[in-house]
Parts: C-alpha cells; sequence; structure tokens
C-alpha cells in the first residue's frame, strides 16, 4: 500500500442541462475516469438547504409533522428548508425556524453538514443547533402546512428506534447529539 491516495477525480468533459424546475435542475455531463475512460454522470443540482436542531431548555426538541409528497406519507421531522440564491446558511436556519415554527434562538451553534444523496445529487444540508428558544408568530408560506411539536428529547430518539421517525437528517441530528452534545459543535454567528 502505498501512502500516496490514488487521484480518483472524475474530470469534466462536456456536458448539458436536461431539465429546469423551479427548485431543481438535472445535469447530464460527460466525464474523464482516473483510467482515462469517458462515461456520463446524471444529477440533479440543488441549491442547498438547512436544517434545525431546535432544543428547548426543558430538553424538549422541536419537530414538525408534515406530507412529503414524493414519498406520498406524512412524517415527522426537524424544521428545514431550501436556501434562497446567496442567501447565508445561518440567516436561512434563522429564517425557516421562524416561519416553520414561530421560534427564534438566542443561540445558535452548527452541528454538521450532510450529502444526504451524494450518488445522484450535489444537494447539501447544513444542520444547526438552536436553542434559548422564545415564541413569536409562525409564518408559514401559502402551499407550506405542518403541525408543531415539542418532544421530549429520550422520546424523539425512541422515535427513530421504533421507526417513526425515518427522516435521515433528523435521525442524524438526534443521533449526533445523543452522542456528542453541544460542545462539539462550532458556535455561529
Amino acid at each position: 500500500m502505498s501512502d500516496q491516495p490514488i487521484d480518483l477525480t472524475e474530470h469534466f468533459v462536456s456536458g448539458e442541462e436536461v431539465y429546469r424546475g423551479q427548485m431543481l435542475r438535472v445535469r447530464c455531463d460527460v466525464v474523464r475516469l482516473p483510467n482515462g475512460q469517458q462515461t456520463t454522470r446524471e444529477y440533479i443540482c440543488h441549491p442547498g438547504a438547512v436544517a434545525i436542531f431546535a432544543i428547548d431548555a426543558q430538553d424538549c426538541v422541536v419537530l414538525e409533522r408534515q406530507f412529503r409528497y414524493p414519498i406520498r406519507s406524512t412524517i415527522i421531522e426537524i424544521p428545514a428548508g431550501k436556501r434562497d440564491p446567496g442567501e447565508p446558511l445561518l440567516d436561512c436556519a434563522k429564517r425557516e425556524l421562524l416561519e416553520e415554527t414561530g421560534y427564534r434562538a438566542n443561540h445558535w451553534t452548527r452541528m454538521t453538514t450532510v450529502h444526504n444523496a451524494l450518488g445522484y445529487a450535489d444537494e447539501f444540508i447544513e444542520i444547526f443547533i438552536a436553542q434559548d428558544l422564545h415564541l413569536e408568530k409562525q409564518k408559514l408560506d401559502d402551499e407550506e402546512f405542518l403541525e408543531v411539536l415539542h418532544v421530549p428529547f429520550g422520546e424523539a430518539l425512541a422515535m427513530v428506534q421504533d421507526g417513526r421517525i425515518t427522516d435521515v437528517k433528523t435521525q442524524l441530528a438526534l443521533l449526533w447529539w445523543r452522542n456528542f452534545g453541544v460542545g462539539a459543535g462550532s458556535a455561529a454567528r
């Protein structure tokens, strides 16, 4: 085994956008593989998103219950949303928390970044921890319908274990908090 890592980079040769929607784009690119051969890569371009692990002084997690059309099911998840073009990630997290739940937080910490579908999309989700919460007024978009839940942390973990929470960003945030807690993140300003 060599001390030098193998270069696994795939190099762009050519490509085209094959679909453009309101939120997503789909590309088909020709790439040169590390062995010099060429192949195609089809993937979804996404503007990026944030998710918010909001936990209050009573150790309750703010969760949402909402219908997700692609899987035709109502699920439980942490607040999250797509970022607007050029929007700083922390600003997006603050906006989404307020819009979806009505909460503002006085203390924000970056938890982690997740690439939730890296085999076919460039989407990333930046997860933040929101603490020292105070309730204002929810500001849902016209096409947004959800129920805000306050779930004790231990119960939320049990919901992951028994399959009531199947959303990957929510599972990750809950398990991350259980394993690392607040001290492992970096303060977000």
